[in-house]
Parts: C-alpha cells; sequence; structure tokens
C-alpha cells in the first residue's frame, strides 16, 4: 500500500470516526428507507446498488476479484483474536485489520483482500446499519461509491467493498458480470478460519518471494480442545529454495513437511504461543 496514501487516510479516519453516521446531502432522516430484515443491505440506507454476495471463505472473495489477481485472503476475524494478530503482522498492510473497528459503527466480522496489478482492494462483512453521507458520491454501474478521504472509496454491501477507486471499480466490473480470477487451483470449499492464496507469478512481493506456481495456506482453530491451530499449506512447483524454508520452517516448529511429484505440502497442529512465528514464517520473503 502506498504509504503516503497510508498516511493520509489515517489522518481523515481520526476526523470521520467520531460521527456516528452520515445522512445523504439534502435528505431528511425519515426519508432512509430501512428495510425490516436487519441483515439486508438495504438496511444502510444508501441510494443505489448495494453488493450482496455470500462470504462464506475465500472462494467467495475470489469470485469478486479480477481475472489479474496475483493474491487473495479471506479471514474469519471473530474466530480468534490470536489469529487475528498475527496475521495483522504476517499479512500485506491492510485498512480493515489495523482500523476496522474505525471505519464503521459496527465491527468487521469477516474480510477479504485482493492484490492485483500492484493495487487492492478488501471486502468487509459488517452488520447493516442505517447510515448515509454528506457528501458527494461518485456513481458507476448503479453502485455509489463513498470517498474516503482523497485515495479510498467505499461501497456498502455484504460485503462492503474498500480500497482505491479503480481498484473497486474492477471489483465491481467482477461483481456486475464480468469474469472473475480463475487460476486458482488448490482453493476449495473446506472450511478454515484464515485462508491464504498466492500465484508465484506475482514475484518477490509474494509469500516466500513467489518461489512456487501456486500456494495455497488454510488455518483453522484446533477442533481436538487444545488451544492452537490445524494449519495445512500447500505449493505447487516449489522452488528448491521454498521447499528449503518450508522444510526449515517445519523442523523449527515441529510441523511436518513432505513433497510428492510436483507438489509440496506442510502441515501440522501450532499453539496460540507459536502462530504469529509460523504465519511470518510462511508468508514473509
Amino acid at each position: 500500500m502506498n504509504q503516503k496514501a497510508f498516511a493520509i487516510f489515517v489522518g481523515a479516519l481520526m476526523v470521520l470516526s467520531g460521527i456516528a453516521y452520515f445522512l445523504p446531502l439534502g435528505t431528511n432522516q425519515k426519508e432512509i428507507a430501512v428495510t425490516s430484515d436487519a441483515n439486508s443491505p438495504e438496511t444502510f440506507g444508501v441510494k443505489g446498488s448495494l453488493v450482496d454476495w455470500s462470504f462464506d471463505g475465500l472462494g467467495d472473495v475470489l469470485e469478486m476479484a479480477p481475472q489479474n489477481t496475483d493474491m487473495a485472503y479471506w479471514i474469519n476475524i471473530s474466530s480468534s483474536q490470536n489469529l487475528t494478530n498475527a496475521a495483522s503482522i504476517a499479512l500485506p498492510q491492510s485498512i480493515g485489520l489495523i482500523y476496522g473497528d474505525q471505519l464503521y459503527s459496527t465491527r468487521i466480522e469477516r474480510l477479504g483482500e485482493v492484490r492485483f496489478n500492484n493495487t487492492w482492494a478488501e471486502f468487509h462483512w459488517i452488520e447493516p446499519y442505517p447510515m448515509g453521507y454528506n457528501s458527494l458520491v461518485i456513481p458507476y454501474e448503479g453502485y455509489m461509491m463513498i470517498p474516503m478521504g482523497t485515495d479510498f472509496v467505499m461501497v456498502m454491501g455484504r460485503p462492503t467493498l474498500f480500497g482505491p477507486q479503480e481498484a473497486v471499480q474492477q471489483s465491481i466490473d467482477v461483481i456486475s458480470g464480468g469474469q472473475p480470477s480463475e487460476n486458482f487451483t488448490l482453493v476449495d470449499d473446506s472450511g478454515a478460519d484464515l485462508q491464504v492464496a498466492a500465484l508465484g507469478r506475482g514475484g518477490a512481493s509474494m509469500p516466500m518471494a513467489g518461489g512456487y506456481k501456486e500456494f495455497n495456506l488454510r488455518i483453522t482453530s484446533s477442533r481436538n480442545g487444545e488451544d492452537g491451530f490445524d494449519i495445512v499449506a500447500r505449493y505447487i512447483q516449489p522452488t528448491a529454495d521454498t521447499s528449503r524454508k518450508a522444510s526449515d520452517l517445519a523442523e523449527k516448529s515441529d510441523l511436518e513437511y513432505s513433497s510428492s511429484g510436483s507438489e509440496g505440502e506442510l502441515s501440522g497442529f501450532v499453539s496460540e504461543e507459536n502462530i504469529r512465528f509460523v504465519l511470518m514464517g510462511l508468508l514473509g520473503p
């Protein structure tokens, strides 16, 4: 993320965070239509089209991702504060993970992000609440983009879209019927609290510097009553350097790394105390 843009956003956020909600310019509060279904996107009371998309895992995120997406992730923030804290450090810088409790009048429960062409877009799953906006909006394909500072916009719905305007527009293009990304073959419907996918073509900015054709990570809170996480990281065509890094990490963390043909896999149980170290090893350069 551009550091200057990030700093400007934080400054704007400090000003906006004390406002409970906004009214559309020239609109009386009684004119805002609120549906009887509190979970419906219409509850936001924002004019135009509203995002209404399944958001139960990384597969749903990729269905909203442009074709040239190189990396994507999805996290259930409500699952484990320990995992969320570790992810906010190990994953690429995220507005939602760092400032999620200041963006809306309700907390972000689930979050996704896609990265493509040196830009990014985030997806925030929040409980709808009546809001509006007391400034100009930017219409695009029937959706109303609400400016946040000078560099970012949001489009309300479930999930709410957030990011640089051009990146959000590309996600809207996909939601509106455009071709989504179809290059992530390891992503499936199996549930996990944190899911990450990356393509080696993304280069040095990818986990382990992109030393593979494809990478997929799934982390789930342990179902065996232990305080920790079950982890599975898979690689297609890992380079020798990537296999060495994964093997070294497995040895240091009491995990198992194996390879078969053109694929490699790291798996095992990670304690709460060790999850940050493992995530930094898997998602770092």
